[in-house]
């Protein structure tokens, strides 16, 4: 396989023709995802779980961007950015590399253009607060991100994303994947800061499609660099 290069720099750099991402937590997660079997069109049972590890490198402070890192093998990461504000990248890196850089450089050809064409989808999406669950006696906020549009869910049968609220993370902003959901919580910012302790989506027919488990939060301290003729952010 041949891999896609990045030029990962361990002593500080500074331009000013360089856009910085800053990260401060390094978060650790296990995911399950589940496929059903199904009997005569009713789901009978879970069948080939498959749960690997993934890490994110966050900002408390700005939740607009995001870097997911998933475990390809033994040697090797992938890399995924987005920066709801206009920006990602999708690319391989070696281990090693990767988790010793204080200071990742990505040449701008692996960088690209992030379209907002799904905005609209929060006219159909709201989260909504659900009441605090219990965790082995221990109390957690909880929401979900759903479809406010009954026909509309049951025609596409849409899911579900529920989200548990690991306790004493509220000096972190909610930390959101999927584009929808953070363009819901930039228009409306209707649910409680914090880190998920659980990420859950639920199917049509109430089945669990995956499950999010965090295992660690470290702070750290990486960036994120790209040149400014591929900054397509629109916070320059």
């Amino acid at each position: 396989m041949k891999y896609l290069t990045i030029l990962l720099l361990l002593i500080s750099t500074y331009s000013f023709s360089q856009k910085h991402y800053n990260f401060d937590y390094l978060l650790e997660y296990d995911v399950t995802y589940y496929k059903h079997s199904e009997k005569g069109g009713i789901t009978d049972t879970l069948q080939n779980e498959k749960t690997l590890k993934k890490y994110y490198l966050t900002n408390s402070k700005f939740n607009n961007y995001k870097a997911e890192i998933t475990e390809l093998d033994t040697l090797t990461y992938q890399l995924i950015f987005t920066d709801n504000l206009g920006v990602s990248l999708n690319v391989t890196a070696l281990k090693k590399d990767l988790d010793n850089a204080e200071f990742i450089n990505v040449d701008c050809k692996y960088v690209k253009k992030l379209s907002n064409r799904f905005n609209y989808q929060t006219k159909h999406y709201d989260f909504i607060n659900l009441n605090d669950t219990l965790l082995k006696d221990m109390s957690y906020k909880r929401y979900k991100l759903t479809s406010i549009k009954p026909k509309r869910t049951k025609r596409r049968k849409l899911a579900t994303l529920f989200y548990i609220i690991e306790d004493s993370t509220a000096f972190h902003l909610p930390h959101l994947i999927h584009t929808t959901a953070y363009n819901e919580f930039n228009k409306e910012h209707s649910i409680p800061n914090g880190i998920f302790k659980e990420r859950y989506l639920v199917d049509y027919d109430g089945n669990l499609d995956f499950r999010e488990r965090l295992i660690s939060i470290q702070k750290i301290d990486k960036k994120l660099v790209i040149g400014d003729e591929c900054n397509y952010s629109a916070n320059k």
